[in-house]
């Protein structure tokens, strides 16, 4: 039982490179089919090809991807939702190249808000987002899907009190990153608890740590006395104000081609 809260560490979201991370929010149009305004700007439905060899399809705005959209880019990874000044804002699903995916809100081309990450091995991650990190209250479900730690995550890390729920059994205590430590207490149908204390063993001289708990006390269920829940983190909304849907810029033609460059 308490082998198997440690036996699996908690993964990390998937991370964009550099290279990738210095494109993000950058539209460079190459070649446009569509609709565009008096200042030839791309304005309505269209499709476009990027310099980058990405391709988008859905609405413009100035030239810029602005309602729902989809974005291909290169190794598999794709988006498909709303779309804000060229950004990514609002609800979406985002596919990456290690077959991981997430979907929910997003805020100025950023994971910001309420939603869901999928993980390769089977792991997910449903919960707060801030920045592009877990941050809030969430669930997080281990690979072989028995267990779920519900949590506090700061920057993208378990911290604080938690409560884990198993097959045959409840523990609520404290999180640090990959392991539950200090005191808590495993739980049995809510009729009886066992108090005790998760602490890491590491042998003198040896690299190894092994996660290990000491039972204390065995008690008749008392809710009473279980640790703290999982505490809400304060978490600052973005700017969410909405672009003018002002006619300024009306559609002057239907069907069109621009070649930008070759």
């Amino acid at each position: 039982m308490t082998h198997r809260l440690g036996c699996e560490k908690i993964l990390r979201e998937f991370e964009l490179s550099d290279e990738d991370l210095a494109e993000r929010g950058k539209f460079d149009v190459q070649k446009y089919n569509g609709p565009w305004n008096r200042k030839l700007q791309a304005h309505g439905e269209g499709r476009a090809k990027l310099v980058n060899g990405s391709r988008y399809e859905g609405h413009f705005r100035k030239g810029l991807p602005h309602g729902k959209g989809r974005l291909f880019v290169r190794d598999g990874y794709h988006y498909d939702g709303r779309w804000r000044k060229g950004l990514k804002h609002g609800m979406g699903r985002i596919h990456y190249p290690d077959c991981s995916w997430y979907q929910g809100e997003f805020r100025k081309d950023l994971r910001h808000g309420c939603g869901s990450y999928y993980y390769p091995n089977g792991a997910q991650y449903q919960g707060n987002w801030f920045k592009d990190q877990r941050h809030g209250i969430g669930n997080y479900t281990f690979s072989d899907g028995n267990i779920t730690l519900r949590g506090t995550w700061i920057e993208g890390v378990a911290r604080g009190p938690a409560e884990v729920v198993m097959e045959d059994c409840r523990y609520n205590g404290y999180w640090e990153g990959n392991f539950p430590r200090g005191p808590g207490y495993f739980s049995f149908s809510a009729k009886v608890m066992v108090k005790g204390k998760f602490y890491i063993d590491k042998k003198e001289g040896g690299e190894t740590k092994t996660l290990v708990w000491k039972p204390e006390a065995f008690e008749n269920y008392e809710y009473s006395k279980l640790p703290l829940e999982p505490i809400p983190f304060p978490v600052e909304q973005s700017d969410m104000s909405e672009t003018s849907s002002s006619d300024e810029d009306e559609c002057l033609s239907r069907e069109s081609s621009i070649m930008l460059s070759e």
